[in-house]
């Protein structure tokens, strides 16, 4: 598994304190593989010879097949009926067995996950995942003497929970954002409010991040380490994307473009030295990324 340093964007027009932390340019294309390998590790032989399963828009699914593969052990992927094709076949292409649901059914294996012999990997609760993904706020720590903010994509919650909490530990002057899309923003509706809320999701070219809900032991938890949810346009995260890609050569899917554009935001601001922004996936095709140029939409 290689490591991805954090990245500067020093190139004309950047902003010099917005750092990158490019999870995109890891094996199967984000982050994921960090917390999988770890929760593999933590599950014990027996439990893993009855197989693993998880419920997933592909890039967790994608490291699942990938080291289940490796272990020869059955494995199943749950993934919703709008996971865009470059993700889907790229599970099958690592030998797992595919099926598709609607949504909501996935959504609700997050909230209530099913009981097996085997290994189901949750994206928050299975031991050792957290574990794998806090990784990164020790290489934030470690690249950077000052780490002043950091934002973070914002999903289920695992990786903002990994990295926040972690720093809260080993660097407390850390400020944390969760970044959020417009279209399903139910951390950000959570923390106005003041609890754990459902909001109507309306799905979009951000595949990997967007939930209808925020799980109430999750939001106790990103309460005690998470500063607020930056919220970002559709509209900003594909001129995101096509940034990224044209500007810094690094293909990013929505959910880190969405980070992207709220990094940039909370930079010009000026309010911290320096903020590191976590692009934590890749797995987008470059059509779609024309397309949000050829089309006028950016």
């Amino acid at each position: 598994m290689s490591r991805a340093t954090v990245r500067s964007m020093r190139t004309a027009g950047s902003l010099p304190n917005l750092f990158l932390k490019p999870e995109n340019l890891q094996p199967f294309g984000s982050y994921k593989i960090r917390g999988v390998a770890q929760a593999f590790e933590s599950a014990s032989k027996v439990q893993l010879a009855n197989g693993v399963q998880a419920a997933s828009a592909g890039n967790m699914a994608q490291a699942v097949a990938f080291l289940a593969r490796e272990q020869n052990l059955k494995c199943e992927i749950f993934v919703p009926d709008s996971a865009p094709e470059i993700k889907t076949n790229a599970i099958r292409s690592l030998g797992a067995t595919l099926i598709k649901k609607p949504f909501s059914e996935i959504w609700d294996m997050i909230v209530r996950p099913p009981t097996i012999n085997g290994l189901f990997i949750h994206p928050v609760f299975t031991p050792g995942l957290l574990e794998g993904y806090s990784r990164i706020a020790e290489e934030l720590i470690a690249d950077i003497s000052e780490v002043d903010a950091v934002v973070i994509p914002f999903g289920v919650g695992g990786l903002t929970l990994a990295i926040a909490e972690r720093l809260k530990m080993i660097s407390p002057q850390t400020t944390v954002y969760a970044a959020e899309p417009e279209t399903a923003a139910p951390l950000a509706t959570s923390l106005t409010i003041g609890g754990s809320t459902k909001i109507t999701r309306t799905p979009s070219f951000i595949d990997a991040i967007g939930t209808p809900e925020v799980l109430p032991v999750i939001f106790a938890r990103v309460l005690r380490v998470v500063r607020t949810s930056l919220v970002v346009s559709v509209k900003d995260a594909q001129a995101a994307t096509v940034e990224l890609m044209t500007c810094y050569n690094l293909k990013c899917e929505g959910a880190a473009a969405v980070a992207f554009s709220a990094a940039k935001c909370l930079a010009q601001t000026g309010r911290h030295k320096n903020v590191i922004c976590i692009l934590s996936g890749g797995n987008i095709s470059t059509d779609l990324i024309q397309s949000f140029t050829t089309t006028g939409r950016v």
